[in-house]
């Protein structure tokens, strides 16, 4: 709740989920640990009824150009994770990046049959100029 309260969430202030729980800390519980703290999070939110919204990414490994392919299951995602655990975000409903956050991405339906998550999954990748390499994303928003 601090994000909220100082409004750091405009900085995207985010949570990476080892942070949460030391069990975070293992790779192989990235993702399942990743969707089940994003499932948490949202329900204190819509608990609390305050007008935030929730958004979970998990970091991927970068590539030297664009990928034709995308990120099409979960088990294909726990392939491409990168060294960085997911991390979660708090966005208040009204900003304009959460728009633009779900056009910048391309999305993706049926990535899981997992009835609790109430967002929706996008993959996202640019190039950086910087170290001459494609960031890729995966986000649930």
């Amino acid at each position: 709740m601090g994000v909220i309260d100082d409004n750091s969430w405009e900085k995207y202030n985010d949570l990476h989920i080892d942070e949460v729980d030391n069990v975070f800390k293992n790779k192989s519980n990235w993702v399942g640990g990743g969707l089940d703290c994003y499932i948490q999070a949202v329900s204190i939110i819509k608990e609390l009824n305050i007008p935030y919204t929730i958004e979970l990414a998990f970091s991927l490994k970068s590539k030297k150009k664009i990928a034709n392919h995308i990120i099409t299951d979960i088990n294909f995602l726990k392939k491409e994770l990168d060294h960085s655990p997911p991390s979660l975000y708090v966005f208040h409903n009204d900003w304009k990046g959460l728009s633009e956050l779900k056009q910048k991405g391309i999305k993706l339906s049926n990535f899981t049959d997992n009835d609790e998550i109430v967002g929706s999954f996008y993959y996202y990748q640019v190039f950086n100029e910087r170290d001459s390499e494609v960031r890729r994303v995966l986000f649930c928003i």
